[in-house]
């Protein structure tokens, strides 16, 4: 996946987010000026300065995303994991790890330099339900969208399109209540009628009844493009796995996850890649061997807290 192709996929992706964003905050703006709440707009400010940070980047994974440094149990427990990255050349020098909630098996990056595995791929590692190299491929994904600059001031962005997030959370919310009583299709067809509808009398009547086809094409622009995002994200750090040799322990782990068709396409492309790129590390080459000592200094040096 070619990079620059994968960056305009993720403008795309916030351009209508941006956009319900900054209204959001010009609108919040504007409150805080009427009652004269300076105090309230310098400190938002300071918070979006303080997100493009290093520092605002580890306290943004702390708050959203509910990071904690690893207790000593969790660095134990991740150390094969760390060994396994290192003999595959996988870049993790300058790493914050940080262990977030979740009983799911997953990572997340937060800016450049931040790393959140959830605490359900630790204990899946300490017992045994998924091996290091698994775990390793899972970290892999994520920190190749990291090295191909996908992930870059998302801390920022994260912050900023607060008033987005708030808006899917409700809407959310809504649809799940809804579909309780009224099948997700039926609505799913009703929202396309009430567009063609408005469609219809918009060049018929008034153009005013376009508004509702308007709000349906926005609806769909933003699905299309967020779909296209994370579709190009996940073939990015795809593309990176071959690149380590990890991408038939990605492939494993996506066939014990899931069987939907997309899902199934992705495993055999990984396998067959795999088999192209037997072994491979970061730089094209065989792993590296390391000794314990030297795995284990690095690790901790870098990649794992203290």
């Amino acid at each position: 996946m070619d990079v620059p192709v994968a960056r305009r996929a993720r403008l795309r992706a916030l351009l209508v987010p941006a956009v319900w964003s900054l209204m959001g905050w010009a609108l919040a703006l504007e409150s805080a000026l009427a009652v004269d709440a300076w105090p309230v707009v310098a400190g938002g400010l300071a918070l979006v300065v303080l997100a493009c940070t290093g520092v605002g980047e580890r306290w943004t994974a702390r708050v959203l995303l509910r990071g904690r440094v690893p207790r000593l149990h969790q660095r134990h427990t991740l150390a094969p994991v760390a060994k396994v990255l290192l003999d595959h050349g996988v870049v993790v020098d300058g790493l914050l790890l940080l262990v977030g909630p979740g009983p799911g098996v997953g990572a997340m990056a937060v800016g450049e330099r931040t790393l959140v595995v959830t605490r359900g791929l630790v204990e899946a590692v300490r017992s045994g339900r998924l091996a290091p190299v698994t775990a390793a491929s899972v970290i892999a994904h994520e920190l190749g969208i990291v090295r191909a600059g996908l992930t870059r001031r998302s801390q920022a962005w994260a912050v900023f399109l607060l008033p987005w997030s708030a808006l899917v959370g409700f809407l959310a919310l809504l649809w799940g209540i809804v579909t309780v009583f009224v099948p997700a299709w039926v609505l799913g067809a009703c929202m396309v009628i009430s567009a063609g509808v408005g469609l219809w009398l918009g060049a018929t009547e008034h153009p005013v009844h376009l508004a509702s086809t308007l709000v349906m094409a926005v609806v769909a622009w933003t699905w299309w493009s967020s779909s296209v995002w994370h579709r190009v994200r996940a073939q990015v750090g795809d593309d990176h796995l071959v690149n380590v040799g990890l991408a038939g322990s990605f492939a494993d782990y996506l066939g014990a996850t899931g069987s939907d068709d997309a899902t199934l396409d992705r495993i055999v492309r990984l396998q067959q890649q795999d088999s192209w790129h037997p072994g491979r590390s970061g730089d094209g080459t065989r792993p590296r061997e390391q000794t314990p000592a030297q795995w284990h200094g690095a690790s901790s040096r870098t990649w794992l807290p203290r």
